[in-house]
């Protein structure tokens, strides 16, 4: 595996950050609460968020959180998404000991290390999101980044629609595809530029430690810009009142499974060097 410290050639128009550090981070060796990192645990938001019919929520095991040890990562983060339940989310970077709103011009990075199963080992083959770069509405754009898994992880980047959002759903353009095995740990780390200007913003991402190709895997009515090197994607990140990240499972998809998310390491820095994971130093 390469070295994550290795020195990555950038155009010249992606200025480096001056200050080198981690801004916000989700430790559960410091406190186990979700409120003292995040702004909730996102359980859905009734009547709209239902699964099959409004008010089904109500005979339906409830979302949740715990946290769990271990043997190799220490502390771990594990929420728990029943069926018929549509949503079980850590949302927004603002909790009580440590809190952190991006704005328009910051440069991000974003790192965790993640694995999913079922708890009746049921295999998902339906695409379920387990991260959204989310924007509050009124915005063109729900989530202009998201991951999404089925088996294969895909990250995913969604254009604007300046006509009251319709058609979204084709303005889906997969950057990157990969098989990855439920219940095996892997490491990402995300660049965002937070930029509203159409293609202003740029995404860059690492896989467990690699530093990925990103293209327009799959499109139709909307396709990002590609650096020469196809390792930068310019792109609109920033939309609505403020964007903000969500980690879990969620949409109608997920519906049919009891799943499992597990997060370690969660923390966001101003450059790569300070979001490596200790296990991969």
């Amino acid at each position: 595996m390469k070295n994550f410290i290795m020195l990555i050639t950038l155009y010249s128009s992606i200025s480096c950050p001056v200050s080198a550090e981690v801004i916000w981070f989700a430790d559960a060796d410091k406190s186990t609460q979700v409120d003292s990192f995040f702004k909730r645990l996102d359980d859905g938001n009734y009547p709209q968020d239902y699964c099959k019919f409004q008010g089904d929520e109500k005979n339906v095991k409830a979302s949740s959180y715990n946290v769990l040890t271990d043997e190799k990562l220490g502390k771990i983060w594990m929420i728990n998404k029943p069926k018929n339940r549509k949503r079980a989310e850590l949302a927004r970077t603002e909790g009580k000991l440590n809190s952190f709103s991006p704005n328009e011009g910051d440069d991000l990075y974003i790192a965790w290390q993640w694995k999913i199963d079922t708890a009746d080992n049921l295999p998902i083959d339906k695409e379920v999101t387990v991260f959204q770069w989310k924007s509050a509405s009124p915005h063109f754009q729900n989530y202009p980044l998201n991951f999404e898994y089925d088996g294969d992880l895909t990250l995913n980047a969604w254009g604007a629609n300046y006509d009251e959002n319709k058609n979204y759903k084709s303005r889906r353009t997969v950057l990157w595809r990969k098989p990855v095995a439920q219940n095996e740990w892997i490491s990402i780390i995300l660049r965002i530029k937070v930029d509203k200007g159409n293609h202003g913003g740029f995404v860059q991402f690492w896989f467990n430690g690699e530093q990925q190709e990103l293209t327009n895997l799959e499109s139709k009515l909307y396709q990002v810009k590609v650096s020469d090197d196809k390792k930068t994607i310019f792109h609109r990140t920033n939309d609505g009142r403020f964007v903000y990240p969500k980690w879990g499972a969620y949409n109608k998809k997920s519906c049919k499974y009891d799943i499992n998310a597990y997060f370690h390491d969660i923390k966001i820095g101003t450059s790569l060097s300070s979001v490596i994971p200790d296990n991969f130093r």
